[in-house]
């Protein structure tokens, strides 16, 4: 295994950096149990990472620890027919690829595809949800093999530790580094993809509707102009897929030339009100572009999930995500466009990018589920960062604690402690008992997650 000393590690957009003392590359998952077990050599916290995606400061403490890069775990290992068994490096791009050669595909088609499969085991990931089903990866998790803080191999599985996995998809390493997961898949399905700009008015009219027609809902919200572009999908059994180049520009779109547009009006027109039209202008074209071109009534799933550059440069897309009740969802919804328009007025600052959203249904496959009481909706703003951009955020996590939100470890940065205990309760202290139990040395226990669970 490759170890490194002293070195300087940034999440893939730049924007947080870390220096572990030691930086190691397990090949095997005896490597994983010697640098569980060699203390000395690989000093605490030892903190798994993958593709190092999230969006808060959780991949280790600012000085000292072991990051544990489990890219080179990369193997997919078997696959049945409703599952496949992989190890923890596998990105989910690669796997949707290895699927669709096979007919299969991924229950939940999320964009980022970077993301490793280990950290979607026991990490929050977001989508809409599909009747019947879940929008987070994790939950379609039926087993995984991990290396104990005590340095032994267990498994986990649906079948026989149901409320043991449970707490194991909201665990974000802090029971074990995983080595190997197994997900449920299913036969690939056309999907039929249509986008409809709309009021907020409307959206609250229409929704109950296309809930009803059982569509998955995601929507990208434009404060400013108090509108959002709905996306419906819904599976196409009759139709063989046949259309992903529109996903294709779609996806390089939002990679690249949406932030880049973006970042051209910020750089070049100072004057706040033309600088405000020009975006408006932009935002405006973009809507009725989704509306007219991205659609399609027999399109492959798999090309919906999108390939980050690990360095994007200027041109990335940062986002936070908060979840709320369905039944406060609109009213909240109008009250952050006005939080918005508002914060602007006051700090000369609103994000550059459309905010987004997704509907997703009840969940209590993983603990720490946004949507643990009920069928939930997301307000998620969108830039490419700055300073004031992560003040924004500041005003927003507070927004969003006051409406009763639920945030996600891993995709909302800045989080307080008063404001993860009044959004998981009792939860986090059950979580908190089982972890102090599992690991009571604290092997895996960096500061991040020690401020939320003391």
């Amino acid at each position: 295994m490759d170890i490194q000393q002293d070195v300087t590690i940034k999440s893939w957009d730049g924007t947080w950096t870390y220096h572990p003392r030691v930086k190691v590359t397990p090949e095997s998952v005896e490597d994983i149990i010697e640098i569980v077990t060699d203390t000395v050599r690989f000093p605490t916290p030892v903190r798994p990472a993958g593709s190092m995606h999230s969006t808060a400061r959780m991949n280790g403490d600012d000085q000292g620890g072991t990051m544990v890069d489990m890219k080179a775990m990369n193997r997919i290992l078997h696959f049945t027919d409703d599952t496949v068994t992989v190890e923890a490096g596998v990105s989910y791009i690669q796997l949707a690829q290895a699927l669709r050669e096979r007919g299969l595909q991924p229950h939940v088609t999320t964009e980022i595809g970077n993301t490793t499969l280990a950290a979607m085991a026991c990490a929050a990931t977001k989508d809409s949800s599909f009747p019947g089903g879940f929008g987070q990866i994790s939950s379609y998790v039926t087993a995984v093999r991990f290396v104990t803080p005590q340095g032994e191999i267990r498994e986990l599985t649906e079948a026989d530790n149901p409320k043991d996995l449970q707490i194991f998809r909201s665990s974000y390493g802090l029971f074990g580094i995983i080595f190997q997961v197994t997900l449920k898949v299913r036969p690939t399905t056309a999907l039929s993809v249509r986008h409809y700009s709309l009021s907020l008015e409307n959206f609250r009219k229409f929704f109950p509707v296309y809930k009803a027609r059982g569509y998955a809902v995601m929507y990208y919200i434009f404060p400013y102009a108090k509108r959002v572009v709905v996306e419906l999908r819904k599976d196409n059994p009759e139709a063989a897929p046949k259309s992903k180049y529109r996903w294709a520009y779609r996806n390089r779109f939002w990679r690249k030339y949406a932030p880049a547009v973006v970042i051209w009006i910020d750089k070049n027109i100072k004057n706040q009100k033309w600088h405000d039209r020009a975006q408006d202008a932009f935002f405006y074209l973009l809507r009725q572009a989704m509306v007219w071109f991205v659609r399609s009534e027999r399109s492959w799933p798999h090309a919906q999930i999108i390939n980050y550059p690990r360095n994007p440069g200027e041109t990335k897309y940062l986002f936070s995500m908060w979840s709320f009740r369905e039944g406060s969802f609109f009213d909240i919804l109008e009250e952050y466009c006005d939080f918005c328009i508002a914060y602007e007025a006051h700090t000369g600052f609103r994000c550059n990018l459309p905010s987004v959203g997704y509907a997703i249904c009840r969940d209590v496959e993983a603990l720490f589920s946004y949507t643990w009481e009920g069928p939930g909706m997301s307000i998620d703003p969108a830039s490419t960062g700055g300073p004031e951009w992560e003040e924004f955020l500041h005003a927003y996590n507070d927004f969003c604690a006051e409406r009763g939100g639920t945030p996600l470890f891993n995709q909302t940065p800045f989080l307080t402690r008063d404001m993860v205990r009044r959004a998981f309760g009792t939860r986090l202290q059950q979580f908190a008992a089982r972890r102090k139990e599992a690991d009571p040395q604290g092997r895996f226990l960096d500061n991040y997650f020690r401020e939320f669970l003391s």
